[in-house]
Protein backbone atom coordinates (compact mmCIF):
# COMPACT_ATOMS: atom_id res chain seq x y z
CA UNK A 1 0.00 0.00 0.00
CA UNK A 2 1.43 3.79 -0.63
CA UNK A 3 2.66 5.36 1.93
CA UNK A 4 0.29 7.80 3.93
CA UNK A 5 2.56 10.37 4.24
CA UNK A 6 2.88 10.86 0.66
CA UNK A 7 -0.53 11.41 -0.46
CA UNK A 8 -0.07 14.60 -1.34
CA UNK A 9 2.42 13.97 -4.05
CA UNK A 10 0.43 11.10 -5.05
CA UNK A 11 -2.16 13.10 -5.90
CA UNK A 12 -0.46 15.47 -8.54
CA UNK A 13 0.49 12.06 -10.55
CA UNK A 14 -3.26 10.87 -10.08
CA UNK A 15 -4.82 13.67 -12.63
CA UNK A 16 -4.07 12.07 -15.83
CA UNK A 17 -4.70 8.88 -14.39
CA UNK A 18 -8.32 9.69 -12.63
CA UNK A 19 -9.56 11.27 -16.17
CA UNK A 20 -8.98 7.76 -17.34
CA UNK A 21 -10.72 5.44 -14.91
CA UNK A 22 -14.27 5.18 -15.14
CA UNK A 23 -16.44 6.80 -17.15
CA UNK A 24 -17.65 3.19 -16.05
CA UNK A 25 -21.09 2.42 -15.80
CA UNK A 26 -21.70 1.98 -11.83
CA UNK A 27 -23.32 -1.39 -10.83
CA UNK A 28 -25.30 -3.13 -8.26
CA UNK A 29 -24.33 -4.58 -4.67
CA UNK A 30 -25.75 -8.15 -3.49
CA UNK A 31 -28.90 -9.87 -4.86
CA UNK A 32 -32.10 -9.86 -3.31
CA UNK A 33 -31.39 -13.75 -2.57
CA UNK A 34 -27.97 -12.55 -1.08
CA UNK A 35 -29.67 -9.67 1.00
CA UNK A 36 -32.36 -12.75 2.51
CA UNK A 37 -29.58 -15.16 3.42
CA UNK A 38 -27.83 -12.20 5.64
CA UNK A 39 -31.13 -11.14 6.81
CA UNK A 40 -32.13 -14.53 8.22
CA UNK A 41 -28.71 -15.38 9.50
CA UNK A 42 -29.05 -12.30 11.76
CA UNK A 43 -32.20 -13.40 13.07
CA UNK A 44 -31.36 -17.29 14.03
CA UNK A 45 -31.41 -18.43 17.41
CA UNK A 46 -27.50 -18.30 18.78
CA UNK A 47 -25.86 -15.37 17.38
CA UNK A 48 -23.05 -16.47 14.79
CA UNK A 49 -20.77 -14.36 12.43
CA UNK A 50 -22.89 -13.90 9.25
CA UNK A 51 -22.06 -15.99 6.23
CA UNK A 52 -18.55 -14.94 4.50
CA UNK A 53 -19.80 -16.10 1.05
CA UNK A 54 -22.39 -14.28 -0.32
CA UNK A 55 -24.99 -17.40 -0.91
CA UNK A 56 -23.38 -21.06 -0.32
CA UNK A 57 -26.43 -22.65 -0.70
CA UNK A 58 -25.96 -25.36 -3.77
CA UNK A 59 -28.65 -24.29 -7.16
CA UNK A 60 -30.07 -26.21 -9.43
CA UNK A 61 -32.09 -23.85 -11.65
CA UNK A 62 -32.69 -21.88 -14.78
CA UNK A 63 -33.61 -18.92 -15.28
CA UNK A 64 -34.79 -16.07 -18.23
CA UNK A 65 -34.64 -12.46 -17.51
CA UNK A 66 -35.98 -9.75 -20.02
CA UNK A 67 -35.31 -5.77 -19.60
CA UNK A 68 -32.32 -4.16 -17.66
CA UNK A 69 -31.82 -2.70 -15.51
CA UNK A 70 -28.17 -2.12 -17.78
CA UNK A 71 -26.21 1.11 -18.52
CA UNK A 72 -24.93 3.10 -15.77
CA UNK A 73 -27.78 2.62 -13.11
CA UNK A 74 -26.51 1.83 -9.55
CA UNK A 75 -28.82 -0.83 -8.38
CA UNK A 76 -27.56 -1.27 -5.14
CA UNK A 77 -29.60 -4.53 -5.50
CA UNK A 78 -28.38 -6.66 -8.27
CA UNK A 79 -30.92 -8.17 -10.85
CA UNK A 80 -31.53 -11.84 -11.48
CA UNK A 81 -28.99 -11.22 -14.35
CA UNK A 82 -27.02 -8.43 -16.14
CA UNK A 83 -27.66 -5.87 -19.13
CA UNK A 84 -30.94 -6.37 -20.66
CA UNK A 85 -31.77 -9.88 -19.18
CA UNK A 86 -30.74 -12.91 -20.86
CA UNK A 87 -30.31 -16.82 -19.56
CA UNK A 88 -28.66 -18.59 -16.84
CA UNK A 89 -28.19 -22.27 -15.99
CA UNK A 90 -26.32 -23.29 -12.62
CA UNK A 91 -26.23 -26.99 -11.23
CA UNK A 92 -23.48 -29.26 -9.57
CA UNK A 93 -22.44 -32.80 -8.68
CA UNK A 94 -20.35 -34.12 -5.98
CA UNK A 95 -17.13 -36.02 -7.49
CA UNK A 96 -14.70 -38.99 -6.21
CA UNK A 97 -17.19 -40.33 -3.54
CA UNK A 98 -18.54 -36.20 -2.24
CA UNK A 99 -15.01 -35.75 -1.39
CA UNK A 100 -15.12 -32.82 -4.46
CA UNK A 101 -18.08 -30.28 -4.96
CA UNK A 102 -17.82 -29.36 -8.98
CA UNK A 103 -20.84 -26.44 -9.17
CA UNK A 104 -21.31 -25.06 -12.80
CA UNK A 105 -22.86 -21.35 -13.63
CA UNK A 106 -23.51 -20.29 -17.09
CA UNK A 107 -25.01 -17.17 -18.36
CA UNK A 108 -25.60 -15.12 -21.15
CA UNK A 109 -26.35 -11.41 -20.67
CA UNK A 110 -27.81 -9.61 -23.82
CA UNK A 111 -26.68 -6.50 -24.40
CA UNK A 112 -23.35 -6.61 -22.64
CA UNK A 113 -20.01 -5.73 -24.04
CA UNK A 114 -18.63 -9.29 -22.03
CA UNK A 115 -22.10 -11.55 -22.75
CA UNK A 116 -20.92 -14.80 -21.69
CA UNK A 117 -20.60 -15.65 -17.79
CA UNK A 118 -19.14 -18.31 -16.01
CA UNK A 119 -20.57 -16.86 -12.76
CA UNK A 120 -20.71 -19.07 -9.66
CA UNK A 121 -18.68 -22.02 -11.00
CA UNK A 122 -16.74 -23.39 -8.89
CA UNK A 123 -14.71 -26.66 -7.92
CA UNK A 124 -13.38 -27.63 -4.36
CA UNK A 125 -12.20 -29.89 -1.92
CA UNK A 126 -11.99 -30.34 2.10
CA UNK A 127 -8.81 -29.02 3.44
CA UNK A 128 -8.54 -29.25 6.79
CA UNK A 129 -11.25 -27.36 8.76
CA UNK A 130 -12.22 -25.56 5.52
CA UNK A 131 -12.28 -26.15 1.82
CA UNK A 132 -9.94 -25.41 -1.17
CA UNK A 133 -11.59 -23.93 -4.14
CA UNK A 134 -10.81 -22.70 -7.73
CA UNK A 135 -14.01 -20.10 -8.58
CA UNK A 136 -15.72 -17.64 -10.52
CA UNK A 137 -17.59 -15.80 -8.14
CA UNK A 138 -18.31 -12.41 -6.28
CA UNK A 139 -17.47 -11.53 -2.59
CA UNK A 140 -19.62 -8.83 -0.50
CA UNK A 141 -16.93 -8.54 2.17
CA UNK A 142 -18.66 -6.00 5.12
CA UNK A 143 -21.34 -5.23 7.28
CA UNK A 144 -23.38 -2.87 5.19
CA UNK A 145 -27.13 -3.52 3.42
CA UNK A 146 -26.21 -0.80 0.11
CA UNK A 147 -22.59 -1.72 -0.93
CA UNK A 148 -18.90 -2.55 0.42
CA UNK A 149 -16.15 -0.12 0.70
CA UNK A 150 -13.13 -2.93 -0.36
CA UNK A 151 -15.11 -5.83 -2.26
CA UNK A 152 -18.62 -5.25 -3.18
CA UNK A 153 -21.25 -8.23 -4.76
CA UNK A 154 -22.43 -6.40 -8.01
CA UNK A 155 -18.53 -6.58 -8.90
CA UNK A 156 -18.39 -8.74 -12.18
CA UNK A 157 -16.83 -12.09 -11.04
CA UNK A 158 -12.79 -12.60 -10.50
CA UNK A 159 -11.92 -16.12 -11.35
CA UNK A 160 -9.48 -17.31 -8.52
CA UNK A 161 -8.09 -19.80 -6.26
CA UNK A 162 -8.27 -19.81 -2.57
CA UNK A 163 -9.28 -21.46 0.74
CA UNK A 164 -12.28 -20.59 2.63
CA UNK A 165 -13.49 -21.54 6.25
CA UNK A 166 -17.35 -21.35 6.46
CA UNK A 167 -18.19 -22.57 9.25
CA UNK A 168 -18.32 -20.38 12.44
CA UNK A 169 -16.27 -22.53 14.92
CA UNK A 170 -14.26 -21.46 17.57
CA UNK A 171 -10.31 -22.39 17.40
CA UNK A 172 -9.37 -25.25 20.04
CA UNK A 173 -6.13 -23.53 21.76
CA UNK A 174 -7.01 -21.96 24.27
CA UNK A 175 -4.94 -18.91 23.93
CA UNK A 176 -6.96 -18.05 20.61
CA UNK A 177 -10.80 -19.69 21.70
CA UNK A 178 -11.50 -16.39 23.38
CA UNK A 179 -11.85 -14.79 19.58
CA UNK A 180 -15.65 -17.10 19.40
CA UNK A 181 -16.43 -18.64 16.20
CA UNK A 182 -14.81 -17.47 12.97
CA UNK A 183 -14.21 -17.91 9.51
CA UNK A 184 -12.29 -16.97 6.75
CA UNK A 185 -11.25 -16.46 3.17
CA UNK A 186 -8.50 -16.27 1.12
CA UNK A 187 -7.98 -15.68 -2.68
CA UNK A 188 -5.56 -15.36 -5.12
CA UNK A 189 -7.55 -14.29 -8.74
CA UNK A 190 -6.57 -12.77 -12.32
CA UNK A 191 -8.30 -9.33 -13.10
CA UNK A 192 -9.28 -7.97 -16.72
CA UNK A 193 -8.65 -4.06 -16.62
CA UNK A 194 -9.25 -1.58 -20.16
CA UNK A 195 -5.66 -0.11 -20.04
CA UNK A 196 -2.15 -0.24 -18.24
CA UNK A 197 -0.79 -3.16 -17.01
CA UNK A 198 -3.07 -6.57 -18.73
CA UNK A 199 -4.05 -8.85 -16.10
CA UNK A 200 -3.13 -8.05 -12.91
CA UNK A 201 -3.64 -10.18 -9.76
CA UNK A 202 -5.86 -9.52 -7.28
CA UNK A 203 -5.19 -10.78 -3.80
CA UNK A 204 -7.21 -10.52 -0.70
CA UNK A 205 -8.22 -12.19 2.85
CA UNK A 206 -11.07 -11.71 5.05
CA UNK A 207 -11.41 -12.77 8.43
CA UNK A 208 -14.78 -12.43 10.46
CA UNK A 209 -15.30 -13.51 14.37
CA UNK A 210 -17.55 -13.02 17.50
CA UNK A 211 -15.55 -12.70 20.87
CA UNK A 212 -18.91 -11.58 22.16
CA UNK A 213 -22.30 -12.14 21.55
CA UNK A 214 -23.18 -10.36 19.06
CA UNK A 215 -20.59 -8.49 17.97
CA UNK A 216 -19.06 -9.25 14.99
CA UNK A 217 -15.51 -8.48 13.87
CA UNK A 218 -13.88 -8.53 10.49
CA UNK A 219 -10.85 -7.74 9.18
CA UNK A 220 -10.52 -7.40 5.12
CA UNK A 221 -7.39 -6.70 2.84
CA UNK A 222 -6.95 -6.56 -0.98
CA UNK A 223 -4.02 -6.24 -3.31
CA UNK A 224 -3.63 -5.36 -7.30
CA UNK A 225 -0.43 -6.63 -7.88
CA UNK A 226 1.75 -7.77 -10.93
CA UNK A 227 0.73 -7.56 -14.39
CA UNK A 228 1.80 -7.63 -17.98
CA UNK A 229 5.29 -4.99 -17.74
CA UNK A 230 4.71 -5.06 -13.86
CA UNK A 231 7.10 -6.79 -11.55
CA UNK A 232 5.93 -10.55 -10.37
CA UNK A 233 8.82 -11.46 -7.93
CA UNK A 234 8.39 -13.14 -4.70
CA UNK A 235 9.97 -10.25 -3.16
CA UNK A 236 7.95 -7.45 -5.12
CA UNK A 237 5.16 -9.73 -3.92
CA UNK A 238 6.33 -9.53 -0.24
CA UNK A 239 7.20 -6.02 -0.30
CA UNK A 240 3.57 -5.32 -1.51
CA UNK A 241 1.89 -7.23 1.14
CA UNK A 242 3.67 -5.31 3.90
CA UNK A 243 3.39 -2.24 2.18
CA UNK A 244 6.70 -1.32 1.39
CA UNK A 245 5.88 1.17 -1.48
CA UNK A 246 6.99 4.39 -2.99
CA UNK A 247 4.55 6.52 -4.08
CA UNK A 248 6.64 9.65 -5.76
CA UNK A 249 5.26 9.71 -9.37
CA UNK A 250 8.93 11.07 -10.37
CA UNK A 251 10.24 7.67 -9.77
CA UNK A 252 9.53 4.93 -12.19
CA UNK A 253 6.71 2.92 -11.29
CA UNK A 254 8.39 -0.66 -10.94
CA UNK A 255 9.71 0.77 -7.74
CA UNK A 256 5.89 0.66 -6.68
CA UNK A 257 4.76 -3.14 -6.14
CA UNK A 258 1.70 -2.43 -6.04
CA UNK A 259 -2.01 -1.09 -4.92
CA UNK A 260 -3.21 -2.16 -1.45
CA UNK A 261 -7.06 -1.48 0.58
CA UNK A 262 -7.26 -2.83 3.76
CA UNK A 263 -9.37 -2.35 6.91
CA UNK A 264 -11.59 -2.99 9.88
CA UNK A 265 -15.57 -3.50 10.19
CA UNK A 266 -18.25 -4.69 12.99
CA UNK A 267 -21.61 -5.29 13.72
CA UNK A 268 -22.82 -5.24 16.92
CA UNK A 269 -26.55 -7.00 17.51
CA UNK A 270 -28.58 -7.23 20.32
CA UNK A 271 -32.09 -9.31 20.70
CA UNK A 272 -34.48 -7.66 21.93
CA UNK A 273 -37.71 -10.71 21.64
CA UNK A 274 -38.02 -13.20 19.45
CA UNK A 275 -37.28 -12.35 15.58
CA UNK A 276 -36.76 -8.97 16.42
CA UNK A 277 -33.26 -7.32 16.93
CA UNK A 278 -31.59 -4.09 16.50
CA UNK A 279 -27.64 -3.76 14.99
CA UNK A 280 -24.93 -0.72 14.88
CA UNK A 281 -22.38 -1.74 12.48
CA UNK A 282 -19.38 0.54 9.86
CA UNK A 283 -16.76 0.00 7.85
CA UNK A 284 -13.71 1.57 7.81
CA UNK A 285 -11.12 0.92 4.76
CA UNK A 286 -8.08 2.78 4.49
CA UNK A 287 -6.86 4.08 1.28
CA UNK A 288 -3.06 4.66 2.26
CA UNK A 289 -0.57 3.07 4.49
CA UNK A 290 0.89 4.37 7.38
CA UNK A 291 3.59 2.26 9.83
CA UNK A 292 2.21 -1.31 8.09
CA UNK A 293 -0.91 0.06 8.87
CA UNK A 294 -4.34 1.21 6.63
CA UNK A 295 -4.40 4.96 6.77
CA UNK A 296 -6.62 7.49 5.56
CA UNK A 297 -9.62 5.81 5.84
CA UNK A 298 -13.61 5.84 3.64
CA UNK A 299 -15.70 4.67 5.93
CA UNK A 300 -19.43 3.89 5.99
CA UNK A 301 -21.89 3.36 9.30
CA UNK A 302 -25.15 2.33 9.73
CA UNK A 303 -28.49 0.82 11.99
CA UNK A 304 -30.88 -1.86 11.40
CA UNK A 305 -34.06 -2.71 13.22
CA UNK A 306 -36.01 -6.58 12.13
CA UNK A 307 -38.87 -7.42 13.16
CA UNK A 308 -42.02 -9.85 12.15
CA UNK A 309 -44.40 -8.72 9.79
CA UNK A 310 -47.73 -10.72 10.09
CA UNK A 311 -46.23 -14.80 9.30
CA UNK A 312 -42.59 -13.49 7.97
CA UNK A 313 -40.01 -10.62 8.86
CA UNK A 314 -38.51 -7.29 7.62
CA UNK A 315 -35.56 -5.66 8.29
CA UNK A 316 -35.41 -1.59 7.98
CA UNK A 317 -31.97 -0.20 7.97
CA UNK A 318 -30.33 3.53 7.16
CA UNK A 319 -26.98 3.77 6.07
CA UNK A 320 -24.13 6.34 4.98
CA UNK A 321 -21.23 5.71 3.06
CA UNK A 322 -18.67 8.37 2.08
CA UNK A 323 -15.90 7.15 -0.38
CA UNK A 324 -13.53 9.88 -0.42
CA UNK A 325 -10.61 9.78 2.20
CA UNK A 326 -11.28 10.81 5.23
CA UNK A 327 -14.47 12.32 3.87
CA UNK A 328 -16.67 10.32 6.50
CA UNK A 329 -15.43 12.38 9.96
CA UNK A 330 -13.64 15.24 8.18
CA UNK A 331 -12.49 17.39 4.90
CA UNK A 332 -12.16 14.65 2.52
CA UNK A 333 -9.39 14.45 0.57
CA UNK A 334 -10.05 13.99 -3.05
CA UNK A 335 -8.84 12.38 -6.32
CA UNK A 336 -7.52 9.77 -4.51
CA UNK A 337 -9.96 6.82 -3.44
CA UNK A 338 -9.72 3.46 -5.67
CA UNK A 339 -7.36 5.52 -7.71
CA UNK A 340 -3.66 4.49 -8.52
CA UNK A 341 -0.67 5.80 -11.28
CA UNK A 342 0.15 1.76 -11.42
CA UNK A 343 -3.26 0.85 -12.69
CA UNK A 344 -4.67 3.27 -14.97
CA UNK A 345 -8.33 1.43 -14.86
CA UNK A 346 -7.90 2.08 -11.14
CA UNK A 347 -9.37 -0.53 -8.23
CA UNK A 348 -11.69 -2.26 -11.26
CA UNK A 349 -12.78 -5.20 -12.95
CA UNK A 350 -13.61 -4.85 -16.89
CA UNK A 351 -14.12 -1.04 -16.22
CA UNK A 352 -16.35 -1.64 -13.28
CA UNK A 353 -15.64 -0.41 -9.76
CA UNK A 354 -14.80 -3.70 -7.48
CA UNK A 355 -15.90 -2.03 -4.07
CA UNK A 356 -18.47 0.72 -3.52
CA UNK A 357 -20.85 0.22 -6.58
CA UNK A 358 -21.62 4.12 -6.92
CA UNK A 359 -17.56 4.30 -7.14
CA UNK A 360 -14.91 6.80 -5.22
CA UNK A 361 -15.85 10.57 -4.27
CA UNK A 362 -19.40 9.93 -3.41
CA UNK A 363 -21.26 10.56 -0.28
CA UNK A 364 -24.61 8.45 -0.22
CA UNK A 365 -27.13 8.57 2.87
CA UNK A 366 -29.79 5.11 1.67
CA UNK A 367 -33.12 4.12 3.50
CA UNK A 368 -34.09 0.43 3.04
CA UNK A 369 -36.43 -2.51 3.77
CA UNK A 370 -36.12 -5.72 3.07
CA UNK A 371 -39.60 -8.40 3.80
CA UNK A 372 -39.15 -12.25 3.83
CA UNK A 373 -43.04 -13.47 4.21
CA UNK A 374 -42.70 -16.95 3.00
CA UNK A 375 -44.08 -16.91 -0.30
CA UNK A 376 -42.92 -13.57 -1.49
CA UNK A 377 -40.30 -11.35 -0.48
CA UNK A 378 -39.07 -7.95 -1.12
CA UNK A 379 -36.30 -4.96 -0.93
CA UNK A 380 -37.01 -1.15 -1.29
CA UNK A 381 -34.13 1.34 -1.17
CA UNK A 382 -34.15 5.31 -0.97
CA UNK A 383 -30.74 6.97 -2.21
CA UNK A 384 -29.74 10.77 -1.65
CA UNK A 385 -26.03 11.87 -1.97
CA UNK A 386 -23.57 13.82 -3.64
CA UNK A 387 -20.78 12.92 -6.02
CA UNK A 388 -17.77 15.25 -5.43
CA UNK A 389 -16.27 16.86 -8.93
CA UNK A 390 -13.40 14.66 -9.05
CA UNK A 391 -16.27 11.46 -8.40
CA UNK A 392 -14.51 8.54 -10.04
CA UNK A 393 -18.51 7.32 -12.25
CA UNK A 394 -19.66 11.27 -12.38
CA UNK A 395 -17.03 13.65 -13.46
CA UNK A 396 -17.72 16.85 -12.44
CA UNK A 397 -19.63 15.86 -9.28
CA UNK A 398 -23.21 16.93 -8.64
CA UNK A 399 -26.83 15.17 -6.80
CA UNK A 400 -27.41 11.92 -6.70
CA UNK A 401 -31.27 10.58 -5.98
CA UNK A 402 -32.03 7.25 -6.51
CA UNK A 403 -34.92 4.19 -5.86
CA UNK A 404 -34.38 0.77 -6.51
CA UNK A 405 -36.48 -2.43 -5.33
CA UNK A 406 -37.27 -6.12 -6.35
CA UNK A 407 -40.08 -8.25 -5.10
CA UNK A 408 -40.46 -12.24 -5.58
CA UNK A 409 -43.01 -14.37 -5.62
CA UNK A 410 -42.85 -18.49 -5.42
CA UNK A 411 -45.47 -19.56 -7.76
CA UNK A 412 -44.97 -23.46 -6.68
CA UNK A 413 -42.40 -25.38 -5.86
CA UNK A 414 -40.38 -24.85 -8.85
CA UNK A 415 -40.96 -21.55 -10.47
CA UNK A 416 -40.63 -18.33 -9.15
CA UNK A 417 -41.40 -15.26 -10.71
CA UNK A 418 -39.93 -11.77 -10.18
CA UNK A 419 -39.88 -8.06 -11.16
CA UNK A 420 -36.89 -5.09 -10.11
CA UNK A 421 -36.87 -1.45 -10.61
CA UNK A 422 -34.66 1.29 -10.74
CA UNK A 423 -34.88 5.08 -11.08
CA UNK A 424 -31.53 7.17 -11.01
CA UNK A 425 -30.56 10.63 -11.53
CA UNK A 426 -27.19 11.61 -11.43
CA UNK A 427 -25.54 14.81 -13.03
CA UNK A 428 -25.02 12.98 -16.65
CA UNK A 429 -29.51 12.73 -16.55
CA UNK A 430 -32.30 10.12 -15.39
CA UNK A 431 -32.58 6.69 -16.24
CA UNK A 432 -35.38 3.98 -15.54
CA UNK A 433 -34.72 0.56 -15.56
CA UNK A 434 -36.83 -2.48 -15.11
CA UNK A 435 -36.54 -6.46 -15.14
CA UNK A 436 -38.64 -9.37 -15.46
CA UNK A 437 -37.34 -12.84 -14.47
CA UNK A 438 -38.64 -16.08 -14.22
CA UNK A 439 -36.33 -19.26 -12.22
CA UNK A 440 -37.07 -22.71 -12.72
CA UNK A 441 -35.06 -25.09 -9.89
CA UNK A 442 -35.06 -28.96 -11.70
CA UNK A 443 -34.02 -30.46 -8.76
Amino acid sequence: MPQGTDIHARMSGLVLASLAVCSCPARAGPSLDELLVRHRALLAPGLAPTPIALDSAAHDDFTAAIGGPGGDVPSFVRPALRGEGGVQLRTGTELLDGSVDARLGVAWWAGDPYPLSFDESSISTGLGPGRTYASVERRHWGPMWTGSLILDGGARPVPAIGWRKETATAFSLPILAWLGPWQLDAFAGQLTQRMGPSHPHLLGARFQAMPLDGLELGVSGTLQWGGGGRPESLSSLLRAIVGQSNVDPSHPSDEDPGNGLAGFDARYTVAVGEKRTVSIYGQAIGEDEAGHFPSHYLGAAGLDAAFPLGAGTARVFLERANTTISGFYKSPILNSAYRTHLYPDGYTQQGEPLAYPAGGDVALNSLGVLVDAGAWTGALMLHHGNAYPTAQVYPGGGRLDGVNGEVAWQLDERSRLGLAASHWRDPQGTQTRAQLWWRFAFR
